[in-house]
């Protein structure tokens, strides 16, 4: 599955069940190493509520660490 870098974001706060290929039960993600990432938002202002980064995939992190100590691809 790809995730965009705004859904790592959302998914390091809440935490979600996610499904990996190759395993029979659902992970907690706990998670995802975005060091060196900009922001989730940027261009923000008292008066403009900024865009979205947008970084392309092949520069996303490409796995997670699960609440059970795994580290996973997502």
């Amino acid at each position: 599955m790809k995730f965009t870098l705004s859904q790592l974001y959302t998914n390091n706060e809440s935490k979600p069940f996610v499904r990996v290929t190759d395993i029979d039960s659902d992970l907690q993600w706990d998670e995802c190493n975005l060091e060196g990432m900009p922001p989730q938002i940027t261009g923000m202002s008292f008066h403009n509520m900024g865009k979205t980064s947008i970084v392309p995939y092949e520069e996303l992190p490409k796995t997670f660490n699960a609440i059970n100590g795994g580290e996973y691809f997502s």
